[in-house]
């Protein structure tokens, strides 16, 4: 078939040098099957248009994904698919679109990996201040950092502000904002944010310390930058989003346009994540993603808590965060979900020292004195 309007070299001369970047697959089934889902693949994720019908040549060879290897692996065959960066493009979304859109509905595929090209490092650069950054911004080395959330939903703004105020007076490094508090009647956003700063401020005062306040932005999609206008107008530390509820682009757009540092939250998430019938793997989904769109700190559910993640699901998470990728920082690893003081050794023995281990409920309920319980939980990591 042939297209109207369409030339050779037009198509050529737009497709930046040929630079291509590589998506990861595992694929279940018999090899037979498996082959032909790695090639059907190829152009389900590009022209999805029957390719045989293309009588364009360079359609063909470039824009049509490359099957740049196929092989066993543990679960089914693991196929290297290529594809140009032209089809991307800049803009997060459509990225995401190539890497895995139509073909997420297919049972039995897996992405497992995502290597940019360099220019592509370029449009999506990460964090702003990872790992170490935080570290700076906190005056924290050699120690886990602690992090906690305000709660529960319902409690009135005043209540949430002397929650914050208890902990930035008992040292505590980081506290967020609940996923789930957002802009309701009891705690609306713009109070709820300036009482929390200000109660932050106050603690920090008294204390000496650094506790930085992320609060929730997940909501309305079209407020978004209005309230982070608003966190950085009333002092907040840095920003929280979750990326499952507001989509990947956004969080990458929200964090390209703001100097707060950025915490990725896994709500709605696990609706993307590899549960036996295809989707993405846990250390992309909660790992490498967030930290391809500028998050500084990356929370997900600890193992042995009340969520389903393994063990080895979780190294692979820390592992996303903090391999070698590009050049690009490392994000901060943020266990959490059932977190308590039992647990502390045993946990810094598995994450070891560059991580934030988020207590809620196990924080709040320790003892009478929400501020003590704050520095008794700095104290077991120092010793552990």
């Amino acid at each position: 078939m042939k297209f109207k309007g369409y030339t050779e070299e037009g198509l050529y001369a737009q497709l930046r040098e040929n630079r291509r970047f590589t998506v990861i697959y595992r694929i279940c089934g018999e090899k037979k099957t498996a082959l032909q889902a790695a090639r059907n693949l190829c152009v389900e994720q590009t022209v999805e248009f029957p390719a045989d019908e293309i009588e364009c040549s360079a359609i063909q060879r470039e824009i049509i994904g490359r099957l740049e290897e196929f092989s066993p692996c543990e679960g089914g065959y693991r196929a290297a698919v290529s594809y140009a960066e032209a089809c991307a493009t800049e803009e997060f979304a459509q990225f995401f679109n190539v890497v895995f859109g139509n073909s997420s509905l297919l049972p039995g595929i897996t992405v497992e990996d995502i290597l940019l090209s360099p220019e592509m490092m370029k449009w999506f650069p990460g964090p702003k201040y990872g790992t170490e950054g935080i570290r700076r911004k906190l005056g924290v080395s050699g120690r886990p950092l602690t992090f906690t959330a305000l709660k529960p939903m319902g409690l009135p703004t005043e209540s949430l502000a002397w929650e914050a105020y208890q902990c930035a007076l008992g040292g505590i490094d980081l506290i967020k904002d609940d996923h789930g508090l957002m802009n309701q009647p009891f705690s609306d956003y713009k109070s709820r944010v300036k009482a929390v700063c200000e109660a932050v401020r106050r603690g920090n005062e008294e204390s000496g310390g650094h506790a930085l306040y992320f609060p929730n932005l997940s909501g309305s999609t079209s407020r978004i930058m209005d309230r982070i206008r608003y966190a950085e107008e009333c002092g907040a530390g840095g920003i929280m989003l979750a990326p499952g509820l507001v989509g990947y682009d956004t969080m990458q757009y929200a964090a390209s346009h703001t100097e707060l540092p950025v915490t990725a939250h896994p709500a709605m998430a696990g609706c993307y994540l590899d549960k036996g019938a295809g989707g993405f793997a846990c250390g992309l989904i909660l790992g490498l993603l967030p930290r391809i769109c500028g998050a500084d700190l990356t929370v997900f559910p600890n193992y042995g808590g009340r969520f389903s993640l393994t063990e080895k699901e979780c190294m692979d998470i820390v592992k996303e965060c903090r391999r070698d990728y590009g050049g690009m920082p490392p994000v901060l690893p943020c266990p959490s979900g059932g977190m308590t003081f039992g647990r502390l050794g045993n946990m810094k023995d598995a994450y070891g020292t560059d991580v934030a281990f988020l207590m809620g409920g196990g924080l709040f309920t320790h003892g009478p004195d929400l501020a003590e319980n704050c520095r008794a939980f700095i104290r077991k990591l120092e010793q552990e």
